[in-house]
């Protein structure tokens, strides 16, 4: 089971940092933790600076520490995907490869627990098993700013985040109606039921609000809210609102790694 999911079998909420320098995200982190988020996402595509991406790294031992004992997930979210970092494939994979590279050199301690990979760059499965080797847990992540694929489209891609070695396979998705909606929680059924993987889900923007919080009950063990900063991605609600919603739905049945 990865790191990032409560073993109790709770769905996991997790908050990210949304700030563009590090006495920011740091705040962010402490708030997170303080809100009781089980996960804390460090956003490091949103760091200003004359090397951001390059400072990554130690910032995020820092937030390691400002977590207060929730698992980070460092993430370079990037601009094809909603994000900040505007790189093209190849330099998205090298910089990963880096990234990796430094954070295996952290004491385990302070590392963070995951990395997000974005499958459409390529090379994901050399990515993944790159981050094993260092330490880390891996979410395989997709996300669709446009529209809400046909359903054998988006199970295809949670089948080759599965294939590719992922801890967890995310996918968001852009509803345009609230058949979209519903198209992507039986998506996240069938995949809880045919993959031997975590599967995250959420179809974004206010419309998919609802899949940040029904998902649970068709097998999405994470979800994302806010803690008193700004959203990271379209829809995300504040944690407290979350809580009290996930505190109502059956728990989720952990038969998945």
């Amino acid at each position: 089971m990865s790191r990032l999911l409560p073993a109790d079998g709770r769905v996991a909420v997790a908050v990210a940092t949304t700030g563009a320098d590090a006495e920011t995200c740091l705040a962010h982190a402490r708030a997170a933790a303080a809100a009781g988020a089980d996960v804390v996402e460090l956003r490091a595509d949103l760091l200003a600076g004359p090397d951001p991406l390059g400072d990554a790294v130690g910032l995020a031992a820092g937030v390691v520490d400002a977590a207060g004992g929730a698992p980070v997930l460092l993430t370079v979210r990037t601009a094809a995907e909603g994000g900040g970092a505007g790189l093209d494939d190849d330099a998205y994979c090298d910089l990963l490869r880096r990234l990796i590279e430094d954070l295996a050199g952290l004491e385990a301690a302070r590392r963070p627990a995951a990395l997000d990979v974005e499958q459409a760059r390529g090379g994901a499965a050399g990515l993944v098993a790159r981050a094993h080797g260092a330490g880390l847990d891996v979410v395989v992540s997709h996300h669709d700013l446009r529209a809400t694929p046909a359903d054998e489209a988006m199970l295809a891609r949670l089948r080759a985040m599965a294939d590719a070695g992922a801890d967890v396979a995310k996918l968001a998705v852009m509803p345009s109606g609230p058949r979209d909606v519903a198209r992507l929680l039986g998506v996240t059924a069938r995949a809880g039921e045919e993959l031997d993987v975590a599967v995250a889900t959420m179809s974004m923007g206010p419309l998919g609000a609802v899949s940040r919080l029904s998902g649970a009950v068709f097998g999405s063990v994470l979800t994302f809210a806010t803690a008193g900063g700004a959203p990271s991605a379209p829809g995300q609600l504040p944690i407290d609102r979350v809580r009290a919603v996930l505190d109502l739905l059956p728990p989720l049945p952990r038969n998945r790694p």
